[in-house]
């Protein structure tokens, strides 16, 4: 068994690549398990396999049994998701992006006070709509209802200012640049 690093063999966490071979004994049985429920899975991480977590890619796939089942559910609910983080579906939080979709069920529900508020706005971070800090861009914006109320006094006090973070004026720190006009 040939291996870079000789004492992870055996260490009793499954290590993939050289370590998850025949030669090297399916690292030293710290992998045998794994193998004989999903021997056609090909993982980075097989200890995420049926940690609890439903992990996307490689890992929801038949050959991985579905993440060791930790997908189950995203996968009968969300048929046609396709997310970074499933976790994130149906956390009390709004997320933006594939995830305040029709077929995520607009973040797991998440969404659905947002998007009835503000059908029109469209931006990466929904929650940052009204936390009380005025945000730039796309979200100072009458269909975000310019933020959700946190850019009201910006832009009343600077209307003809243009700033990436509006947040920054009068903060007691001279910026310079553009918030120093």
């Amino acid at each position: 068994c040939n291996v870079q690093v000789p004492v992870y063999v055996g260490d009793g966490y499954c290590n993939l690549g050289a370590y998850n071979t025949e030669e090297c004994g399916y690292d030293g049985g710290d992998c045998e398990f794994f193998v004989a429920l999903y021997p056609e899975c090909v993982v980075d991480n097989p200890t995420w396999i049926g940690n609890g977590y439903c992990n996307r890619g490689p890992y929801n796939t038949a050959e991985c049994g579905f993440d060791g089942g930790d997908c189950q559910d995203f996968n009968e609910i969300f048929i046609d998701c396709n997310v970074q983080n499933p976790s994130l579906l149906g956390n009390n939080i709004c997320n933006g992006g594939d995830y305040n979709t029709k077929k995520c069920g607009y973040d797991g529900g998440d969404c659905n006070l947002f998007n009835a508020e503000y059908p029109d706005c469209y931006v990466n971070f929904p929650s940052w709509v009204g936390n009380g800090i005025c945000d730039h861009g796309s979200y100072n914006v009458e269909e975000c209802g310019f933020d959700g109320g946190d850019c009201e006094v910006f832009n009343t006090m600077y209307s003809d200012c243009v700033v990436e973070y509006p947040s920054m004026i009068g903060n007691g720190i001279c910026d310079g640049g553009d918030y120093n006009t």
